[in-house]
C-alpha cells in the first residue's frame, strides 16, 4: 500500500471527473462534485468543494472525517477511487484558485469533447471553496471492466 500511495499523483493524473463521497451520523450518503484535486507522493490527496454545493458533504466530514473520492477520465471511463480520513479542511487560498481553474479547465475539455456545451460549463460555480486534505487508506480500481471495485494493484489495471 505504501509504494501505491508514492504513485498517487501518476496515478490520478488525467482524471478530471471529481466526486467526493461522504456519511451522516445515520449513514445517509451525500456527494458533490470536486471542482480540483491535489495529490503528493506521502500518501494524501487534498480535494476542493465548492461552498455553496458542497455544504452537506462539508458538514459529513467535519462531523466524521471518513471520505471517499472517485476520479475519472471522461473520454475513456478510467476511474479510481481512494478513500482516507480528513486531516485537514480549510478555506482554499488565492494561491490555490489556479489549482482550481486548471483542474475545471481540463474538466471541461473532456466533457465539451462528449458534447455539452462550454458556455453553459463555465458556468458551474467553483469559488470559494474548502481544500480538504484526507490521508488515503484505500485505493480501488474502478474502471468499468473485471478489476472493478477491487482494491488496486500496481501494473493490474491504470
Amino acid at each position: 500500500m505504501e509504494r501505491i500511495r508514492g504513485e498517487l499523483p501518476r496515478l490520478l493524473d488525467g482524471l478530471t471527473a471529481v466526486v467526493v463521497g461522504t456519511r451522516d451520523a445515520a449513514l445517509v450518503p451525500a456527494c458533490v462534485q470536486a471542482v480540483g484535486l491535489a495529490a503528493d507522493g506521502s500518501g494524501r490527496v487534498t480535494v476542493y468543494i465548492p461552498e455553496v454545493t458542497g455544504e452537506i458533504c462539508l458538514a459529513n466530514i467535519e462531523a466524521n472525517g471518513a471520505v471517499a473520492v472517485a476520479m475519472e477520465k471522461v473520454l475513456t471511463h478510467r476511474t479510481v477511487q481512494v478513500k482516507g480520513r480528513c486531516i485537514e479542511m480549510r478555506p482554499a487560498g488565492p494561491d490555490e484558485r489556479e489549482v482550481v481553474e486548471r483542474c475545471m479547465s481540463s474538466f471541461f475539455d473532456d466533457v465539451a469533447m462528449a458534447g455539452a456545451p462550454r458556455p453553459i460549463l463555465m458556468k458551474k460555480n467553483r469559488w470559494p471553496c474548502r481544500a480538504v486534505t484526507l490521508d488515503v487508506t484505500e485505493i480501488f480500481e474502478q474502471t468499468p471492466g473485471p478489476r472493478a471495485g477491487l482494491p488496486f494493484e500496481p501494473g493490474a489495471g491504470a
